[in-house]
């Protein structure tokens, strides 16, 4: 049974890799990555299929398998774009909150992660919330954890300039679960206050802001 199992995975590995000549570059790629996030947005990503990806791109029903190899290599290569998309933009918000203090800077990491998620909603589905994908899939594995990196990076610094105190780790992980349910529950439309669900994008920003900050402020 077991060795069917690592059979089974190694096969699914091997089908996550365009074949040879495919292109990762390629135009035909590029169409149906965005085919793929755009019906994903509509509808959810586990919904998706790959002829209704390829038919919306304007390609034949096998382009799918030709250039991602199955359904799982294409979420994969989803999955590994938002997690570029995603370095970017945290680097990028935390060069703009450089001069800040450091709970502020904290503050600003997990309000980008949100606001990720937010704007590139079945990005965030294929890199943290479609677990199929990433079985067996070390590479990813890696992937997602190295995303995660900077702000661990983040938190040994501000400790480290006296800013918060407590252990390093700990509030690391505080503030993995906090960037993460949020971001989960305003990508299901879920946040909500205290009487109503916050229904429009100035209304979750500022939830979002308020819940971040409460939690910032509580660390030791």
């Amino acid at each position: 049974m077991s060795e069917t199992v690592t059979t089974d995975a190694a096969a699914e590995r091997a089908a996550a890799v365009p074949p040879a000549g495919a292109g990762g570059g390629s135009p035909g790629r590029a169409a149906l990555l965005r085919s793929l996030e755009e019906l994903a947005r509509a509808q959810g990503l586990s919904n998706v299929g790959l002829r209704e990806v390829a038919r919306r791109a304007g390609l034949s029903h096998a382009a799918p398998t030709h250039f991602f190899g199955s359904r799982e290599g294409m979420m994969r290569a989803l999955a590994l774009e938002g997690l570029a998309l995603l370095d970017d933009e945290l680097c990028t918000a935390q060069e703009v909150a450089a001069h800040l203090p450091g709970r502020e800077r904290l503050v600003a990491d997990a309000l980008e992660f949100v606001a990720f998620a937010r704007r590139h909603p079945a990005h965030y589905d294929a890199i943290f919330r479609t677990p199929a994908i990433a079985q067996g899939d070390d590479a990813l594995d890696r992937a997602r954890l190295a995303a995660l990196d900077g702000l661990r990076a983040l938190v040994a610094d501000v400790h480290a300039a006296g800013d918060i105190r407590g252990d390093v780790e700990t509030t690391f992980l505080q503030l993995c679960a906090l960037s993460h349910g949020l971001a989960s529950l305003a990508v299901d439309g879920l946040l909500h206050g205290i009487d109503d669900l916050a229904r429009d994008d100035a209304a979750q920003s500022a939830l979002v802001e308020h819940i971040v900050r409460a939690q910032v402020e509580q660390l030791p």
